[in-house]
């Protein structure tokens, strides 16, 4: 659960501050807007008894905490303990009275301990970012974690570094409705000066737990974990650690989830299923293949596209074609030699017109229709009208062009009938043989593409690295290389028919002209694969030395890559994750994958793995129990608040179930202990 708190908060006037006077009215309003679950008394070098049971007679339904704002040499701090320790506060400010302060009086760490019993005890918030800042007292660094801030932007730069003391946002309000500084007693903006916990319960325990944990500390409610019920058992919407023996119900508990969800909300990664990690390996390794090779198609397209359309007419042989026109040629220039009236029919010697190829037009205008039409790429975009309105004028101004290309090309064939029927004519009367028409264009175009993708193919046709990623650890490699053989090229197009000949021969001797002839014969052979036959793709897994990962570093992989999958589904079931993995990669890789998931998706990890158990620091824990008379029992609890109860009812202390799960009772776990030391002091 999340819960609310403001850590510092006025409610007498001391010598240190001007005049302002209690008021319950304030304090109600300000508890009640602020929805507040928790507030600590936090008046400078005094704790007043019984202002403290008034104000927690004006909230009887708030947490209400013992403090003070303490001046000591170093700076202020804020101490706030339990109310078990009330009586030392109270010894201890009638101290600090005595001691006349005044305005400016301060008392050294020393004294402090000395004489506030149980000081280890306390929560101190040290404030961060002023000139009264404290630096903390080397007596004091085991027990504290936190600062205090004035605003969330200083939270979020202090909540951002890496080393540190904690940042918690707190009012630092006078409860006087009638206070002489505005911000003292503006609610609307105190209310947004205050810290949420990741916590069950606002018990000062818990509290204290949730502080030196970051992650359980926030600005925003969002940013934190908060519960569910599963069959009236609460866990948390993040991370949660399922433990017990074996056979005490921890697989059942993973059933009653199932239950409770849609299946296609949750996913799974079974007990022992990451062992059986080639298959999704393999799975990967063509995913990751198809992926890479995808992008290399997209930056060819325009290659590839021209290459298939030439396949379209590249069995077409011109050789026949000109060999009649030279003979025709040869004939009609005797037989105008030997007429003698040619010279009156000079229409016989034109030359008829050619057709304007537009092909690559219609392609152009359908991919652009496509585009135009498409509700998902303009759902995806801002300002969609004004960016579709260009291609909507690119597309009509190509329209255009191709109807005018389109409409010569009609026009010259009706003038290619008309000489053609005027030749036949004069044939008819002279006896002129005509010469045979050939599309010299059309002959030079298919030669200067056949050069053209002659020079394309030798430059692709060569070892390409597409890809080089780290993942979790590993690194993934996509490289093409040029097929070494008939085999190797029936093995990826996955196929029977023999190649070597017209295939891999012209292949390797750079024939990618007969190459690319050849292909179109074959049975396999699927325009829309094209680029797919012209190179191998080869998909490496190394491991962070660059060495190719082992078999127990492949199923860490597998697991780490199930795991990215899994970010998808809102609900994600994670059973003995640990199999065929070791200690330091699941300290170093494993738990860190986890907790990023945990994230984006609620997640439950079942584990006998004492690495992996005791160091995921989950939000919630998971006991699973089973009696003499084989009942099974769940108790769950906030992992930081060192207590799990069933159904929220009589919590006891997570310690003796967690290390009983972990390493089978607290006796092997100081064995163990003994026997580590033991190594260390021979």
């Amino acid at each position: 659960m999340v819960k609310k708190i403001d850590f510092h908060i006025h409610t007498i006037a001391t010598e240190k501050d001007y005049p302002f006077s209690y008021s319950s009215n304030w304090i109600k309003e300000y508890v009640e807007k602020a929805e507040l679950d928790a507030i600590a008394i936090t008046n400078h070098d005094l704790f007043d008894l019984e202002n403290f049971y008034r104000v927690k007679e004006d909230l009887p339904d708030t947490q209400v905490f013992p403090g003070m704002e303490l001046s000591l040499e170093e700076g202020h701090v804020n101490i706030i303990f339990s109310e078990d320790e009330i009586s030392h506060l109270v010894n201890f400010s009638e101290w600090i009275q005595k001691q006349n302060l005044g305005t400016n009086g301060k008392i050294s760490i020393n004294d402090y301990c000395d004489n506030m019993i149980n000081w280890e005890n306390g929560i101190y918030i040290f404030e961060l970012g002023k000139s009264n800042s404290l630096k903390v007292p080397e007596k004091l660094n085991e027990v504290c974690y936190v600062g205090g801030v004035s605003n969330q932007l200083k939270f979020q730069i202090y909540h951002g570094m890496d080393d540190g003391l904690f940042p918690v946002l707190f009012s630092d309000a006078h409860a006087d409705e009638n206070d002489s500084e505005e911000r003292r007693r503006d609610i609307d903006s105190l209310k947004n000066k205050n810290t949420y916990l990741q916590i069950d319960n606002c018990s000062f325990r818990e509290i204290k737990n949730s502080l030196s944990d970051k992650t359980k500390i926030g600005v925003n409610r969002s940013y934190l974990q908060d519960v569910i019920d599963i069959q009236n058992h609460r866990v948390s919407t993040g991370l949660n650690l399922i433990v017990g023996k074996r056979g005490t119900g921890k697989t059942n508990f993973l059933k009653t989830i199932k239950k409770q969800y849609e299946s296609d909300d949750i996913y799974e990664i079974a007990q022992f299923e990451t062992a059986k990690a080639d298959d999704f390996i393999e799975k990967q390794r063509r995913n990751q293949g198809q992926v890479a090779v995808r992008l290399w198609n997209e930056k060819y397209q325009t290659q590839f596209l021209a290459i298939q359309e030439y396949l379209s007419y590249a069995d077409e042989d011109y050789g026949k074609d000109i060999d009649l026109y030279l003979e025709s040629v040869k004939k009609f220039a005797k037989d105008i030699t030997e007429s003698k009236s040619t010279s009156k029919y000079k229409m016989v010697k034109e030359s008829n017109f050619e057709n304007i190829t537009t092909r690559n037009i219609e392609q152009y205008l359908t991919n652009l229709k496509e585009l135009i039409n498409s509700r998902d790429l303009w759902s995806l975009v801002n300002d969609p009208e004004i960016k579709k309105r260009v291609f909507v004028e690119t597309y009509s101004e190509l329209r255009e062009i191709y109807i005018e290309k389109q409409t010569k090309n009609i026009m010259q064939e009706k003038a290619n009938d008309i000489i053609n029927s005027v030749k036949q004519f004069v044939q008819s009367k002279t006896g002129i043989t005509p010469v045979v028409g050939c599309e010299f264009s059309k002959i030079i175009q298919k030669y200067q593409i056949e050069n053209e993708i002659q020079g394309f193919m030798k430059k692709i046709i060569c070892e390409t690295e597409l890809k080089r990623e780290n993942i979790h650890g590993y690194q993934i490699i996509v490289k093409l290389s040029p097929f070494k053989s008939a085999d190797e090229f029936r093995s990826d197009i996955v196929t029977k028919e023999g190649v070597l000949h017209d295939l891999i021969s012209p292949y390797k001797d750079e024939k990618y002209i007969d190459f690319l002839k050849n292909l179109k014969k074959k049975r396999f052979f699927k325009i829309g694969q094209l680029s797919y036959y012209f190179l191998h793709i080869e998909v490496e897994l190394l491991d962070s030395d660059g060495t190719p990962a082992s078999g127990g570093q492949a199923v860490g992989f597998a697991l780490m890559m199930r795991l990215e999958e899994a970010k998808n589904k809102p609900i994600v079931l994670v059973d003995e994750p640990e199999a065929s993995l070791d200690n330091a990669y699941i300290r170093g890789e494993l738990i860190k994958a986890i907790k990023g998931l945990s994230k984006e998706s609620t997640v439950f990890v079942v584990t006998h793995n004492s690495t992996l158990g005791t160091l995921l620091e989950p939000d919630y824990l998971v006991v699973t129990t089973k009696n003499d008379a084989k009942e099974y029992s769940v108790l769950t609890g906030e992992f930081s608040s060192q207590t799990i109860s069933v159904n929220s009812e009589m919590a006891e202390n997570s310690y003796e179930k967690f290390v009983e799960a972990m390493e089978a009772g607290i006796t092997t776990y100081i064995k163990k202990g003994e026997i580590y030391e033991s190594l260390r002091t021979k």
